[in-house]
C-alpha cells in the first residue's frame, strides 16, 4: 500500500512540474515577440481634420457631370404653389398699395344710392318698364336703365365687350375708348393678375351705336367695307413683301452662279436705257434699274 501511495505522489509532483515548464515557456515566448502598440483611447480631432482631404477629386470615368449645391435647394411644392417671379419685399409692398387703391376706386363707383319713393321720379326699365332696374354697372356707369330680364334676353344689346374685342370687332382707336364721354366703360380688375392694370369693358348698345354713326363707319355695311379694305392692303403687302424677297434670292442665285459668272468673265454687257429698264445690245438681257 505505501508503495502505490509513493507512486500516486509522485506522479502529481511529476504534472506539477510539468505545469510550471509550460507557464515559464509561456513567458518566455510571449517575452520574445514584439510589442505591437495597442489602440490608443484618446483622440485628437485636430489631426483627424487636418488628414482628411478638402474634396474629392473628380472621376474621370464619370464623364462631365453637375455639381449641385444643396444648400440652395428650396422645396418647390411639386411646382404649384411657387411663384414664377419671386419680389423683393419693397416692391411687393407698393404693388399692395396700388392694389388696394384700386379696389378702393372700385368700391366707391359701386356705392348704389337709396331708392326713390315717387313713381314718378323712379327710373324704370327701357324695354319692359319694370320699376328693378339694375343700378350696377348699367345705370351706374353707362346711364342705361334695364331690368335683370331683359339684360338676360337681350345679351346682343346690353353684353359686355372687352377693349380688344371693340378695337378688332368695330375697329375704334385708342382714343375713341379712351373718351369716357364718347364711349364710358367699366373697370374691373384684370383676371390675369391683381398688379396690371385694370379691365375695361364696354356696352355693346353704345358701341354700336357710335360705330354705325355718320361720324365713324355710317353702318354696318360700312363697317364691312372697311375691314375687307384693311384685309386686302394687308393681304397686298404681304405680297409685295414675297415679291421682293424672290426677286432678291434670284439676283443672288444668278449672281453666285458658276455658269453665270463664266458668261460675265467672257461677255461684257452694253446697256441701252429703255425706261425703267437697261438692255443689253449684244445679248439682250434685262436688269430693272430704280432712280432715286
Amino acid at each position: 500500500m505505501d508503495s502505490g501511495g509513493e507512486v500516486n505522489e509522485s506522479a502529481a509532483e511529476q504534472i506539477e512540474r510539468n505545469r510550471a515548464q509550460a507557464r515559464q515557456n509561456l513567458r518566455r515566448l510571449a517575452s520574445e515577440q514584439p510589442q505591437v502598440a495597442g489602440p490608443t483611447t484618446v483622440r485628437d480631432a485636430r489631426s483627424a481634420v487636418k488628414d482628411t482631404p478638402s474634396a474629392l477629386p473628380k472621376d474621370k470615368r464619370l464623364g462631365d457631370y453637375i455639381e449641385f449645391d444643396l444648400t440652395r435647394l428650396r422645396n418647390s411644392k411639386g411646382g404649384f404653389l411657387v411663384e414664377e417671379n419671386e419680389e423683393d419685399p419693397v416692391t411687393a409692398m407698393e404693388n399692395l398699395r396700388k392694389e388696394r387703391e384700386r379696389e378702393k376706386q372700385r368700391l366707391r363707383d359701386q356705392m348704389e344710392p337709396g331708392m326713390s319713393l315717387d313713381p314718378t321720379t323712379r327710373p324704370v326699365c327701357e324695354k319692359c318698364s319694370s320699376p328693378d332696374v339694375l343700378y350696377d354697372p348699367f345705370l351706374r356707369v353707362f346711364n342705361v336703365r334695364v331690368c335683370r330680364a331683359c339684360e338676360r334676353a337681350c345679351p346682343e344689346t346690353y353684353s359686355l365687350l372687352t377693349k380688344t374685342e371693340v378695337k378688332e370687332d368695330y375697329l375704334l382707336t385708342d382714343a375713341e375708348l379712351a373718351d369716357g364721354e364718347l364711349l364710358p366703360h367699366l373697370l374691373k380688375k384684370n383676371p390675369h393678375k391683381s398688379t396690371y392694370s385694370n379691365m375695361m369693358l364696354f356696352l355693346r348698345k353704345q358701341v354700336e351705336e357710335y360705330a354705325f354713326s355718320a361720324t365713324k363707319w355710317g353702318s354696318a355695311d360700312g363697317l364691312d367695307a372697311e375691314y375687307a379694305r384693311r384685309h386686302a392692303e394687308k393681304s397686298r403687302k404681304r405680297v409685295r413683301k414675297f415679291q421682293q424677297g424672290l426677286a432678291k434670292l434670284r439676283k443672288r442665285t444668278i449672281r453666285d452662279n458658276i455658269w453665270q459668272q463664266r458668261q460675265d468673265a467672257e461677255h461684257t454687257h452694253q446697256w441701252i436705257p429703255s425706261g425703267t429698264m437697261h438692255v443689253c445690245q449684244s445679248c439682250g438681257q434685262r436688269v430693272e434699274v430704280e432712280e432715286f
